[in-house]
């Protein structure tokens, strides 16, 4: 079972919310030990449809070296803040679309990070190809844990403190919950939160919260019933009533197809997340 994460890979491209991005991984790269990586993919150039069949050259390389220069700004505060932090870090640069470069080199380590898209865009340019769905494809792609960072609100200083576990019993769930394992040991607090429980089968998350306590992990077991609101929202109202600062869960227990056109759990937490969110398909 993993206990911490010796490597974490951190997404940034031309984002408002890099900072911040930034911050909450140094603080986790130096809590837990861990090499950071961060992976900057560069945005491909905006071609406007009024330009017709011709564009000019000089349009484009514009818009690169603007590009190059965000990235190459970025790069020297990430750099002078891993330097404060007394953290481990290497740089990559991309021109992959953003989906398949975290996909690929996230595959080689232990927790990726990523922002969520910004769900009210009010530029009217284009976002990177990708950066739209990035968590959603990245549950079902990347084959590690995620951990979902909010668009908006401020992160919290040691994120973690009170974790929020959606458990439904099934395979993504428990993976969600082992792959969970670094920062449920170092909690102040977990519960282990089922709706809709099936009492024929006893209380689901009684087993999980046994087996969380044999490694030292403060847990409790809550279950709830509702009927007037989807369970979505009604994990939402619960990290908001428990003041939780971490959600962990399973990612996509149906196909994503039918969650975004019949409406699904994961479809909701990712689209309205209030807190960061860790999951696991």
């Amino acid at each position: 079972m993993n206990t911490t994460y010796r490597d974490i890979l951190l997404h940034l491209t031309d984002d408002p919310r890099s900072k911040a991005k930034i911050d909450a991984a140094l603080g986790l790269a130096r809590r837990f030990g861990s090499h950071l990586i961060a992976l900057y993919t560069l945005p491909p150039p905006v071609m406007p449809y009024y330009t017709g069949e011709f564009i000019p050259t000089e349009f484009i390389q514009k818009q690169v070296d603007e590009a190059q220069a965000v990235a190459k700004a970025t790069h020297a505060a990430f750099e002078a803040a891993a330097k404060r932090e007394g953290v481990a870090v290497e740089w990559i640069e991309s021109e992959w679309p953003a989906l398949d470069a975290v996909s690929v080199y996230g595959r080689a380590v232990d927790l990726v990070l990523v922002g969520q898209p910004d769900p009210e865009p009010t530029d009217s340019a284009p976002q990177a190809p990708g950066l739209s769905v990035l968590p959603h494809e990245l549950a079902l792609r990347a084959g590690r844990p995620i951990l979902g960072l909010p668009y908006a609100g401020n992160l919290p200083a040691k994120l973690g403190e009170n974790i929020l576990i959606a458990w439904n019993g099934s395979r993504e769930a428990t993976r969600a919950v082992h792959d969970a394992m670094p920062f449920l040991l170092g909690a102040k607090s977990v519960t282990v939160y089922g709706i809709n429980a099936d009492r024929d089968r006893g209380t689901p998350g009684a087993d999980l919260a046994r087996h969380l306590a044999r490694h030292d992990v403060k847990v409790e077991v809550s279950n709830t019933v509702v009927s007037d609101i989807e369970v979505g929202e009604a994990l939402l109202s619960a990290i908001a009533d428990r003041s939780a600062d971490l959600l962990v869960m399973g990612a996509y227990g149906h196909s994503r197809l039918r969650e975004m056109v019949f409406g699904g759990v994961t479809e909701t937490i990712l689209d309205s997340m209030t807190v960061p969110v860790l999951f696991s398909n």
